[in-house]
């Protein structure tokens, strides 16, 4: 069906997410529109709380479809939503994101003015490195001199600069806290082994996925507010590993050559030298564990 599904993954931030879900209740799009608002659920919120999500969302005159899973993680929460979405686009929320009253309407005409699109992203207001800040990430192969690529070494830093563009653009991959794609892009998403728990880089998956069925755009007209609550519930030792491992990973699916490792090789050095000055011990233990999978047989 034609229309949007909007998705909000979540566990335990009733706060955050009545917020986002009051902020989609203001938006100047025109009636004629289909929207259901889906949350996926790695807890369980209480029946009083999805009672009131339904009398707002119903009032607006959009449907409501709410699931509470038990296998946790975030890439199966985003399998789980293409499989509940009905409508033609799914666009993905996080939690502890507003958007403005104009975001369904520009989404929406974003992908009808670029017919080849099959996903379409947007900007975190305040999102940005300063000018040290961007020299310090290109260094260190966290980002890449282009707004819409990938880093050496994988990595998704380009975004800190996608503020600064006036014009949609193509791009390799897009931002977890507002990405949208056609579902037929991305309906046979399926369980990955290593996407569990804290799911470093499913944004870059999902986009590479869908960019075999044509072209990404980040829209910078498509701002919203994310307010950026807690990035992860597991310990740092963890994060900081995941975050390594998870991209050598996303290099191996990519067939990358030796620069591509030797360059994540180079990033987390660097984060490891990072850290030391915070005495932020558990990270810096989960990247030396990270170095040592970089060149792993079992994973390249």
């Amino acid at each position: 069906m034609q229309g949007l599904s909007v998705v909000i993954c979540t566990r335990n931030r009733v706060q955050d997410l009545t917020r986002c879900i009051y902020s989609m209740t203001n938006q100047n799009l025109s009636a004629h529109h289909n929207i259901e608002v889906i949350i996926v659920d790695d807890g369980e919120l209480p029946m009083q709380q999805l009672d009131e999500y339904e009398s707002i969302l119903d009032e607006k005159g959009y449907s409501f479809i709410y699931y509470s899973k038990t296998d946790p993680g975030l890439w199966l929460s985003r399998v789980k939503a293409v499989e509940l979405a009905t409508m033609d686009t799914i666009l993905f929320l996080d939690d502890d994101v507003e958007i403005p009253d104009h975001y369904f309407s520009t989404l929406l005409q974003t992908y009808r003015d670029h017919p080849d699109c099959v996903g379409v992203g947007g900007v975190a207001i305040g999102m940005e490195n300063s000018f040290l800040g961007t020299i310090r990430c290109l260094l260190s192969f966290q980002q890449s001199l282009f707004s819409g690529k990938l880093s050496l070494s994988g990595q998704a830093g380009s975004m800190y600069n996608w503020h600064k563009a006036r014009k949609t653009f193509k791009t390799e991959f897009q931002h977890g806290c507002n990405m949208s794609f056609k579902k037929e892009a991305i309906q046979d998403l399926k369980p990955v082994p290593w996407l569990k728990s804290y799911s470093v880089g499913e944004d870059i998956f999902m986009s590479r996925i869908a960019l075999n069925k044509g072209q990404l755009y980040i829209n910078p007209e498509l701002k919203l507010i994310h307010h950026e609550s807690p990035a992860s519930r597991d310990n740092l030792e963890d994060v900081a590993y995941t975050r390594v491992l998870n991209h050598v990973h996303l290099l191996k699916d990519k067939h990358s050559g030796p620069i591509g490792y030797l360059a994540l090789l180079w990033t987390t050095l660097y984060l490891i030298l990072r850290e030391r000055p915070k005495k932020n011990y558990p990270a810096i233990k989960g990247y030396k564990k990270g170095l040592k999978q970089i060149f792993s047989r079992q994973l390249i």
